[in-house]
């Protein structure tokens, strides 16, 4: 049941070394193929920079997603968000750009509170859907990304944060 006015958006995760995605990235556009599949949304916008290393996520998120069978046409690939912050801003201009006036924004578990934090603040219609955890992701591993988000969560309540997590 594809709405026209719902638009699913791909937040981006760091790609590996070899330019391919990290699981939890791969997490999330699984997620997102799905939900594009099962008729969510007939379009989908991939956000991300190059943050951690040389390769953009969100051209690495569209080939990804390609080969999972979603048509280029079908994809927006917006490739200047280096933070959560940014990309619900960026992701706003395409939406209005495009005519869209919902989103389904797929990120991870552990950035579900975040991610609906700032689309909020951006967009009146959000709703903001958890890709799982990768199969055998490591528990500790698991709680530190958990922690990290509410410690971040805490700081940029108190203003304490870095421009990498801060709205500027």
């Amino acid at each position: 049941m594809c709405t026209s006015d719902t638009i699913l958006v791909v937040l981006g995760y760091p790609v590996d070394e070899n330019g391919e995605p990290s699981p939890i990235l791969k997490a999330r556009l699984n997620k997102a193929v799905e939900l594009y599949k099962q008729g969510a949304a007939g379009k989908i916008i991939v956000t991300g920079a190059a943050v951690d290393n040389q390769f953009v996520e969100s051209e690495v998120m569209a080939l990804y997603c390609i080969k999972q069978g979603v048509p280029d046409t079908d994809i927006y690939i917006e490739s200047n968000a280096k933070n959560t912050y940014e990309n619900a801003r960026l992701v706003k201009g395409i939406m209005k750009e495009k005519g869209y006036k919902k989103a389904i924004v797929v990120t991870s578990s552990f950035h579900k509170l975040r991610a609906q934090q700032f689309f909020s603040r951006e967009l009146k219609e959000v709703t903001v859907v958890p890709a799982p955890f990768p199969d055998k992701f490591p528990v500790i591993q698991r709680m530190i990304l958990l922690l990290k988000e509410y410690i971040i969560l805490v700081l940029f309540k108190l203003g304490l944060l870095n421009s990498r997590y801060s709205i500027q």
